[in-house]
């Protein structure tokens, strides 16, 4: 069984793929039955945006 995480605009998730605390800001697309999303990171001052699997983000702990 596969779990499902509800992922929310504006909220702040550990990316594992890049290694960094992103903003999830929209869902782009559907790919093999999974959701993509837009996520920003800034760093250094320089916003930049990608684009990864909603599996690959991970909530922050709470604290």
């Amino acid at each position: 069984m596969k779990s499902t995480m509800l992922i929310e605009r504006g909220a702040n998730y550990l990316c594992v793929k890049l290694g960094e605390v992103v903003t999830a800001m929209q869902q782009v697309a559907m790919l093999k039955g999974q959701p993509m999303w837009e996520v920003e990171r800034t760093q250094g001052g320089q916003t930049k945006r990608y684009i990864v699997p909603a599996r690959s983000l991970s909530p922050l702990a709470a604290g």
